[in-house]
């Protein structure tokens, strides 16, 4: 490849329960039921014990959070509008405090408005967040704009959470292990927020790992999301591995502290040394460290929240269970002669020069650049190529992973005693 290639009190429950039914008839709650006997209605004739959502279902309609609807059915499959979810999460926090809306098409009539307005007040719901001024409160929820109010609401909850969206936002390393992330179909400025929302697992890719930012979620799924959203507001970002390996990443390009037993040495570590060139000894050219990504492959199973971007169980079952750890390099490379992949890492640092592609599923699955196979010449002299390649290394008690830049800047990790 060339350049440029290769590479979130009762009051205020009746009326939103009763308000719903500006989209479709909802469960009214009629004139003789308290709002504590509408909570009670737990359970509905489409949602069966087999449903895979039964359990979530179950739990949110008992904490009125979300009511069904006035035949006895909850409508599992049915889309969740901005109004409802702004609704939904006003509910969670349930709290006194109100910003006054200026949406246009949000009038203090609308039963939507309280919700609204707690929602600016929480800061799950920003009104930079949308254009014209207006609201649009019966447009489906988007993944990237449920992610985006769900952060927000755990930023509101503890702080950190609020660290964790900057430094992903602010970061020319942050890299978020979805599809979208290098084939396109994602909003740049959602990705911080979609990185919470995977890093916390409040939400998750479907079955072909996309994420679908513009797709729209069920009222089944923001069930157990609300559950999941519940549970997360109760703990510290620092609980959640994925979530600090990626704050690892755009901190420091790599999740080697968090996914590893490795610790950094008094000599420095990979972000002394990203993007800085290093000239190979073999005459083959010049490469700079962009990541260095780690997934744990040490036992029977591949662990870490990038396992699914570079990993095939399949077809790299070779690392399993041999106490090593799977290091996937971005590299910026400049060949002073047509070379291949193999012939780069003959003879040069282990770590500046990976000797194995990227699995050719992934490659395809997430977009990444990465060369077609180890012995062919596809660098080519005069061209600036980058490209993601696979090395390893061994957890020993005498190990040391280490590399050098021509500046004399090292990074040098040993496993923790």
């Amino acid at each position: 490849m060339k350049r440029g290639t290769f590479r979130k009190n009762s009051n205020k429950l009746l009326l939103a329960t009763l308000a719903l039914a500006v989209a479709t008839p909802v469960y009214a709650i009629p004139a003789t039921y308290s709002v504590a006997e509408a909570a009670t209605k737990t359970t509905f004739k489409d949602v069966p014990k087999s449903h895979w959502a039964y359990e979530s279902i179950k739990q949110v309609a008992e904490k009125g959070l979300v009511a069904g609807y006035s035949d006895g059915t909850y409508k599992p499959s049915a889309q969740v509008t901005r109004a409802e979810f702004a609704t939904f999460l006003s509910r969670v926090f349930d709290g006194n405090d109100r910003t006054p809306s200026k949406f246009s098409d949000v009038g203090a009539s609308h039963w939507a408005n309280d919700a609204i307005q707690e929602g600016l007040a929480v800061g799950f719901i920003k009104a930079s967040d949308f254009s014209n001024n207006r609201f649009e409160p019966n447009k489906a929820m988007t993944r990237g704009d449920m992610s985006r109010w769900l952060a927000n609401g755990l930023a509101h909850a503890n702080a950190d959470y609020g660290k964790a969206i900057e430094e992903m936002a602010n970061s020319s390393l942050t890299l978020i292990p979805i599809p979208e992330f290098y084939g396109g179909g994602v909003n740049k400025k959602d990705l911080p927020y979609i990185g919470v929302a995977l890093g916390t697992g409040l939400l998750t890719g479907y079955e072909d790992f996309t994420f679908k930012p513009n797709g729209n979620s069920t009222r089944a799924e923001v069930a157990t999301i609300l559950i999941r959203f519940m549970d997360a507001m109760k703990k510290a970002p620092s609980d959640f591995t994925g979530l600090k390996e990626l704050r690892e990443v755009a901190s420091t390009g790599t999740n080697i502290l968090t996914i590893s037993n490795f610790k950094k040495s008094e000599y420095g570590g990979y972000e002394d040394v990203l993007g800085k060139p290093h000239t190979y000894l073999n005459n083959t050219g010049i490469a700079t460290i962009e990541h260095a990504v780690f997934v744990d492959t040490t036992g029977s199973k591949p662990k870490g929240i990038f396992k699914d971007m570079f990993f095939n169980e399949s077809n790299n079952i070779a690392f399993l269970n041999k106490g090593v750890y799977a290091i996937y390099y971005e590299y910026t490379f400049k060949p002073s002669r047509d070379v291949s992949l193999l012939s780069v890492s003959n003879g040069s640092d282990m770590h500046f020069a990976s000797n194995l592609v990227v699995d050719k599923s992934k490659v395809a699955q997430f977009h990444i650049t990465s060369p077609t196979g180890s012995s062919k010449n596809e660098f080519m002299k005069g061209e600036t190529y980058r490209f993601w390649a696979l090395n390893g290394v061994k957890v020993k008690s005498d190990e040391k992973l280490r590399g050098r830049t021509d500046d004399g800047s090292m990074f040098i990790y040993e496993v923790a005693k």
